[in-house]
């Protein structure tokens, strides 16, 4: 269990996207009948409450691996982790727009 220690903020990150698509997925499910306009207002707030509250819960589970491990591999995974957060901005922005 030590050994899985430092991957616990990549774990963690996968299940909290995971459980913001199973969210949004009910929640668009249930407020369909409701018409496109409200559709998406309900969506686009649990998108943002979901957000925040994954953002909170994987800078806390992050700070408290580095805490309790502070070897030089844990740093490399949550290097790792930045990375992998990061990734899909540095693809939008390699796109370039059509002429």
């Amino acid at each position: 269990m030590k050994t899985l220690r430092p991957l616990q903020p990549m774990f963690v990150l996968i299940a909290l996207a995971v459980a913001l698509i199973v969210v949004t997925t009910i929640v668009r499910a249930i407020s369909a009948g409701a018409g496109f306009l409200v559709e998406r207002q309900v969506v686009l707030l649990v998108w943002l409450a979901g957000l925040l509250i994954a953002g909170a819960v994987f800078g806390w589970v992050a700070r408290r691996s580095l805490r309790r491990d502070g070897s030089p591999s844990s740093l490399w995974l949550v290097a790792l982790t930045g990375l992998v957060l990061a990734s899909p901005l540095a693809l939008m922005l390699l796109q370039h727009p059509a002429h």
